[in-house]
């Protein structure tokens, strides 16, 4: 029985199993994303010591309620985040074959499925312990239950996919609506698509007036992400800026981390769109459009770079969707040139974009991988190898992934951040001081200024033995890469 006579259920079996192995192999190897991954752990274990009650307000409660849900069974932070990450990236594997199947039909489902299998996004998040696969995994089950009527299921999954990330609530609602009115009873249909969803977002809004003391719930995750970015001009200037942002986006970004295949086939499927016709294919665009949308307009508003990696990142939810789209406009334009060029030159082409899709998105995989082993796993050795050397009654001076490594189990551990330095920018004896008096015996520094740590001692860049007052610091390990130093303290 080959791949097209296969029972629905047993091809989605298929595919999520293969994706479940890959993303297991690639787990072995990948080292995060970035900080990120790292944080959640510690994040995980405060929602669980907590009592599940204190939720980050800029990253939402899904996610970290879901693993300190698992991490309480399982005992490990590690463990917990990964396997939510894991099972979320299954799901939106599995969930969008089914779709892809049932919307599109088998040989569409097929192509799909090989390039979601191994996309990079998809696959190396859903092998970390970022938030993202759950949100992709929510998106994909709101997409198969508008397809299959069920307009309250659809909106509890929005809702879920907006107590993961906040995108959600402005990318995808109108979706939900149109969905809702493209046929009657429409006011009660309206009612059931919108409803669990706006409970949700003002059940999360309530809890941020009581914890955080506000319902503008969005309104710092905005204020950092424009701060970070490089919008510095404002009018005509800014817009255009913005705009050469977007447009790089579109044109290059996309196309290097979705393939060129479904790429070229986002043109010809708004083409194919029944725009005046309510049904599945209109819905699925629709959701494709908006998410994409909304990606492009971040970085018209927030204007960092087209190469960082952050797009990456808020790129999850949108793939699944430009995916399914593109393939489909690519199927079906040669569908309709094949009746010219006849099918054996049609199937060649097709053959040709599949490869010219799968083997560049292997690639960046293991690119991926390469500078995750690069800038990452140097920072998880080190903190391994604190844990293992380095006695808990010692006073440490650490941040990023190692403290953050550090904190994802209970500990008896005093640690510093440089946020938590009470001393002023390069003064040198004030921060030898500050050392003794705390009884600080190591200093990890980094050279990012975000980490402050280039802001309060600038010089330690220079990586040798410094004297600061009565104390003396001598590297013990350093990584050009990344950029950042340990030092060990010693009175002189």
């Amino acid at each position: 029985m080959g791949p097209t006579q296969l029972p629905q259920r047993v091809l989605v079996a298929i595919v999520t199993v293969a994706a479940g192995a890959w993303r297991l192999w690639l787990g072995s190897r990948y080292y995060g994303w970035e900080e990120s991954d790292y944080g959640n752990l510690a994040m995980t274990r405060g929602v669980l010591e907590s009592g599940f009650v204190h939720y980050d307000m800029n990253h939402l409660p899904m996610y970290y309620g879901l693993s300190a849900l698992v991490m309480a069974v399982v005992g490990d932070a590690v463990l917990a985040t990964r396997l939510v990450a894991w099972v979320g990236g299954l799901v939106t594997v599995g969930g969008l074959t089914w779709l892809a199947d049932r919307v599109f039909g088998r040989r569409i489902a097929l192509l799909v499925a090989a390039f979601v299998l191994v996309q990079p996004e998809l696959a190396l998040y859903s092998a970390s312990s970022l938030r993202e696969p759950v949100y992709g995994a929510a998106l994909v089950l709101m997409a198969c239950a508008l397809v299959s009527e069920r307009l309250v299921l659809a909106s509890i999954c929005c809702g879920v996919a907006f107590l993961t990330r906040m995108d959600a609530l402005i990318a995808v609602t109108p979706v939900l609506l149109v969905h809702a009115l493209g046929r009657g009873p429409r006011l009660w249909r309206a009612l059931a698509a919108i409803a669990p969803l706006a409970l949700l977002a003002l059940g999360w809004a309530a809890y941020c007036s009581v914890v955080h003391g506000t319902w503008a719930f969005w309104s710092h995750s905005i204020a950092v992400n424009v701060e970070t970015g490089g919008a510095e001009r404002h009018g005509l200037a800014w817009a255009r800026d913005g705009a050469g942002i977007s447009l790089a986006l579109f044109f290059r970004t996309l196309p290097q981390h979705l393939g060129w295949m479904p790429w070229l086939g986002l043109f010809p499927a708004l083409a194919f769109t029944p725009w005046r016709r309510h049904g599945p294919r209109r819905t699925l665009t629709l959701v494709g459009v908006l998410m994409l949308g909304f990606w492009l307009a971040l970085g018209f508003a927030g204007q960092h770079a087209p190469e960082h990696n952050l797009y990456w990142k808020w790129l999850y939810g949108v793939l699944p969707f430009v995916v399914v789209l593109g393939v489909w406009g690519v199927v079906g334009a040669l569908d309709r040139t094949s009746r010219v060029t006849g099918r054996m030159a049609t199937s060649a082409v097709l053959a040709a974009l599949v490869a010219a899709t799968l083997v560049p998105q292997l690639r960046e995989t293991e690119r991926q991988i390469e500078v995750s082993e690069t800038l990452y796993r140097p920072q998880l050795q080190l903190a391994q190898l604190i844990e293992q050397t380095i006695d808990e009654d010692v006073v440490l001076l650490v941040d990023n992934i190692p403290g953050c490594w550090l904190d994802r189990r209970d500990h008896g551990r005093e640690l510093w951040t440089w946020f938590d330095v009470p001393v002023g920018p390069n003064d040198r004896e004030a921060f030898g001081a500050w050392l003794v008096e705390e009884q600080v015996g190591y200093v990890l520094w980094f050279a990012e200024e975000w980490t402050q740590a280039p802001v309060i001692a600038p010089w330690l860049e220079d990586v040798r033995p410094h004297q600061l007052g009565p104390v003396v610091l001598t590297p013990l390990r350093s990584d050009e890469a990344y950029g950042w130093a340990f030092y060990s303290v010693h009175a002189e």
